[in-house]
């Protein structure tokens, strides 16, 4: 039975056209990077529907249509589905390259489409470019194949893997003179392979970046979620996750594990000068202050008002006592400018750090706090630990 390819070119262009302003809907519900690449999807389907309708009619319009602008039109959604995908993973655009990867590749199709006609070179042309974008997206998700990686990017890196293997068997048989020169619309195997598989290919893509955009969504309300608002410092909740998780490591490898409780001297009065508003900026950049002094495993959190709490994985009592001294001399050299004012910020640390006989990271924060309370009574301004450990906490 004689499959017609431009019925399939025709099929595949309706799908991405009804699917289009459907994404397009979905929009409006969403700001930011969601909206901007979804938007850019929905411009993805609709350019690859134009190329394709394009591409159907060759013979029946003329050639600057139905190759060099089908053409066109189709690297510009290549262009902007690798633009697209790599914003969605919060990854560098690359737009220069993008361009240069589309002009080339639009120069080279339309020499050998009007001035040196030759379907071949116009085939290995397009999979260059084509090559090219498929690079930039397939390289940054490959760690999706690593155990527990992402399902959406691997649904994503299966339907660009088979683009992929596609293309590589076109060239491949034309390489060895399997398949002579023949026009895009002719039913050979290769042909029909192709122009199938770009029929179903929008709805392919569109289902994996949909999937992937729903992982980014929920990773970001996820984040928000555990993030202090104003510090964009962990909040309560996320430093008690992280609490219990780094004291459980620390006991099941009888690791380290130290707690600095932070705590602004006199704040109060800062609110009563210069309103929430300079306290909220005091707060701010008391949080900036602490968090660059931290390791990259460290954990900072807002544990509510003016208090701060950081986690130290394998820190020792040295480490720890020598880092909390570094935090409070570096916070009383800060002196934030509120209202015009320079303004001195002094804090107060309480240090603890994990005994053999806890049992629970609650009794190691509570040691923190009272050491704070301790540096407190002292006159501010200090740092302060209690390294015994009560008896009614040696449960």
């Amino acid at each position: 039975m004689r499959i017609d390819l431009a019925t399939i070119a025709l099929l595949g262009a309706l799908q991405a056209l009804l699917l289009a302003p459907l994404l397009l809907a979905a929009t409006r519900a969403y700001t930011g990077i969601a909206r901007t690449s979804l938007r850019l999807w929905a411009a993805v389907l609709g350019l690859q529907a134009t190329g394709w309708v394009l591409a159907s009619l060759r013979g029946r319009i003329s050639d600057w249509l139905s190759i060099v602008l089908a053409n066109g039109v189709l690297m510009v959604s290549y262009a902007l589905t690798t633009h697209a995908l790599r914003m969605l993973l919060h990854l560098p655009r690359r737009r220069r390259l993008l361009i240069a990867i589309g002009v080339l590749g639009w120069l080279g199709i339309t020499w050998f489409a009007v001035v040196m006609p030759d379907f071949r070179m116009r085939v290995y042309i397009a999979a260059l470019s084509l090559g090219g974008y498929l690079a930039l997206l397939i390289w940054p998700l490959r760690h999706a194949l690593r155990r527990g990686g992402s399902t959406a990017q691997r649904v994503m890196l299966l339907v660009l893997g088979a683009a992929s293997a596609v293309w590589c068997w076109r060239l491949g048989r034309m390489v060895l003179g399997v398949d002579p020169s023949s026009g895009l619309l002719d039913p050979t195997p290769i042909n029909t392979a192709i122009m199938i598989y770009s029929a179903v290919e929008p709805v392919l893509a569109s289902i994996g970046f949909l999937l992937m955009y729903n992982e980014a969504v929920q990773a970001e309300l996820h984040r928000l979620a555990r993030t202090d608002p104003l510090t964009g410092t962990l909040n309560r909740l996320a430093l008690d996750e992280e609490a219990r998780r780094l004291f459980q490591l620390a006991a099941e490898h009888d690791g380290g594990l130290a707690v600095l409780m932070i705590d602004a001297d006199h704040f109060k009065a800062i609110n009563d000068r210069f309103g929430h508003a300079g306290g909220d900026r005091a707060l701010t950049a008391l949080a900036t202050c602490i968090g660059r002094h931290l390791r990259a495993s460290d954990v900072l959190g807002r544990a509510g008002g003016e208090e701060f709490l950081v986690l130290l994985p394998e820190a020792d009592a040295a480490v720890t006592d020598a880092l909390a001294e570094r935090i409070r001399q570096q916070v009383a050299q800060l002196h934030p400018v509120l209202d015009g004012e320079t303004l001195t910020i002094t804090v107060s640390i309480g240090v603890a750090a994990r005994l053999s006989q806890d049992r629970h990271v609650d009794a190691l924060i509570r040691r923190a706090d009272r050491a704070l309370y301790a540096a407190k009574r002292a006159g501010r301004n200090r740092i302060a630990a209690l390294p015994a450990i009560p008896a009614h906490e040696r449960d």
